[in-house]
């Protein structure tokens, strides 16, 4: 009999709801502004690819870490938006050519390598993908990948100025840590060789499909906890081939990418977003472009 002793009753999900409410709403109000208002301009004007290059440079320069208003994190950024934009800038010109399979290869491969050892690299070294494939569903020539290394870089400026204006100490992550075995490298091929097959059977949205191929290797080689994200992005999926398929209105799909950001950053824990969200939010904005 435990006399004269309080036994403390676990809260309620409404207790725990409330509790927080206030830093997941801002949470995940921010990260939707962050990637939504550069996706929005460009949507609004009707050039889906320079709104979706800015989108990316902006979510990925964000996943690097808390805000800091000194030397370091300017050059960061705009490091982080210069890369974005190249990526983007070389998709536009080689488009779908031998040699963006290659570029996909090789990206894919440092990415399998570098993740198996820290998540920053791992989220660096995924740009190269995402650029190539964003760029490769835009105009081909020399004007239109000027305008995506601008657009890029216009994104992460976004990112500058939301830092100052509305500052947050947590920024959000994500778990792209994963082993890196031998029989992963194989499923590597996965990526140049369905954007191949795809490209040959349709003129259009291939690029969607190797991202989608990449996403998934992601999540099953990721550790356990992770891998629940499946189902999840596998919906993402079917919404993201559906909107696509329909010509769905420009801003369904503006509404569906802020959406995905800002649902991954209200259920993120402790600034650890799921892999869903930023994968899904990704691949929205490819399957936008291609």
């Amino acid at each position: 009999m435990l006399s004269g002793m309080e036994v403390e009753q676990p809260q309620s999900h409404w207790a725990t709801f409330r509790l927080h409410f206030p830093g997941r709403w801002q949470l995940a109000l921010r990260f939707g502004v962050v990637v939504g208002a550069p996706l929005a301009a460009g949507f609004s004007v009707g050039a889906r690819p320079l709104g979706a290059a800015a989108a990316a440079s902006a979510l990925l320069i964000v996943l690097l870490g808390p805000p800091a208003y000194g030397i370091a994190r300017r050059t960061e950024v705009l490091g982080i938006a210069v890369l974005v934009g190249v990526m983007c800038a070389l998709g536009a010109l080689i488009q779908s050519q031998l040699w963006l399979v290659v570029l996909l290869l090789l990206a894919s491969a440092a990415f399998v390598v570098l993740r198996g050892f820290d998540r920053a690299l791992a989220t660096i070294t995924i740009i190269p993908i995402v650029g190539v494939l964003i760029g490769s569903g835009s105009g081909n020539g020399l004007y239109p990948a000027v305008e995506l290394a601008v657009a890029a870089i216009i994104g992460g400026g976004f990112v500058l100025l939301i830092d100052r204006v509305w500052p947050s100490s947590e920024h959000p992550s994500v778990p792209l840590e994963g082993r890196a075995g031998r029989w992963q490298f194989a499923l590597l091929l996965a990526v140049p060789v369905v954007y191949l097959a795809a490209a040959q059977v349709s003129d259009w949205h291939y690029a969607a499909y190797a991202f989608a191929a990449l996403s998934l290797i992601v999540i099953l080689t990721s550790r356990r906890t992770d891998r629940r994200d499946l189902p999840v992005f596998s919906g993402i999926c079917v919404i993201a081939f559906v909107l696509v398929h329909v010509s769905a209105l420009h801003d369904l799909i503006v509404l569906m990418i802020v959406g995905v950001a800002a649902a991954g950053a209200w259920r993120g824990q402790q600034g650890v977003l799921p892999l869903w969200s930023m994968l899904g939010a990704l691949l929205l904005l490819v399957a936008a472009v291609t």
